[in-house]
């Protein structure tokens, strides 16, 4: 059984519940690493950085992160060595932040993303491969990309 590492801060704890649940329904473990309940407080730049350690540390292979916009914790998950954070907002982004960019997590503002739609846009994320629906010369290019940003990243990091 695969296993997606999770974690919110405050204004993302009710989304969180949701796509929880929607994540268990297709058959992945799930580990919350972020904020569980309301007097147990952990601010978004913390649980952000717990999903990126338990990927960067390749506890789990994916990630998502809520909050409220979703801008700070992107930030911050970018931080850590082999992770690959898109803020989505729409199926499409979420579907072509694999495709395109192999992104690892997914980071979603409960302030923008009914839990409804991000579920449907974990769904597009998790159905769709790295390079799927390109030519073979674009998934050469889009390869040769992760690559060098992996190159950028080992130099970065030392």
């Amino acid at each position: 059984m695969e296993k997606i590492v999770i974690g919110s801060t405050r204004a993302g704890l009710t989304l969180k519940k949701d796509v929880i649940a929607h994540l268990e329904k297709r058959g992945f473990q799930v580990e919350d690493v972020g904020m569980k309940s309301e007097p147990d407080f952990v601010p978004y730049h913390k649980a952000a950085a717990a999903v990126a350690k338990a990927i960067s540390e390749k506890h789990c292979d994916k990630g998502v992160i809520i909050c409220g916009t979703g801008a700070g914790s992107v930030i911050t998950a970018a931080k850590f060595k082999g992770v690959y954070p898109v803020h989505v907002t729409n199926t499409f982004m979420a579907q072509q932040a694999k495709a395109v960019n192999n992104c690892n997590v997914l980071v979603f503002g409960e302030w923008f993303s009914p839990a409804k739609h991000a579920c449907l846009m974990i769904d597009a994320w998790l159905d769709t491969e790295f390079t799927a629906g390109v030519d073979d010369d674009w998934k050469k290019f889009l390869s040769n990309c992760v690559q060098e940003i992996g190159e950028l990243e080992e130099e970065s990091f030392k």
